[in-house]
């Protein structure tokens, strides 16, 4: 599963600040939450597991990854949970850890390469 591009945070504030009425807004963030929760559609049963990627540097606490992993386990899907960017200096793999125990998270660096072996066996291992 790749889902670049999904947004992590859809909320109705940030459309007020770029001059939204709070009506619109409000109607704006709830199409934006509608949209990601279609955009799942490919969530069949023809998919054997998923590496849910996550930035490291950013709150993993977000109603939309909360809503993707919530989907994912409604699909009895295993996951890998990838907490990229462990090369930065505000990188915290223990947040997402804390954000979600259930499922095994692995810290990478995708520029750098690192733990990409450990991934690897951990996707032979989680996803058999």
């Amino acid at each position: 599963m790749d889902t670049p591009g999904v947004t992590t945070k859809i909320d109705y504030q940030e459309f007020i600040e770029y001059g939204m009425e709070k009506d619109d807004a409000v109607k704006r963030a709830r199409e934006a939450t509608e949209g990601v929760a279609e955009a799942m559609h490919w969530l069949r049963e023809d998919i054997d597991g998923v590496i849910y990627m996550l930035d490291s540097t950013l709150d993993p606490f977000t109603q939309v990854n909360i809503m993707l992993v919530g989907i994912i386990e409604s699909r009895d899907l295993p996951v890998i949970i990838v907490a990229n960017k462990i090369d930065l200096p505000d990188a915290s793999a223990s947040a997402i850890r804390k954000a979600f125990p259930q499922h095994p998270v692995i810290p990478v660096s995708g520029l750098e390469g690192n733990n990409m072996e450990e991934l690897y066996e951990k996707m032979l291992e989680h996803f058999g």
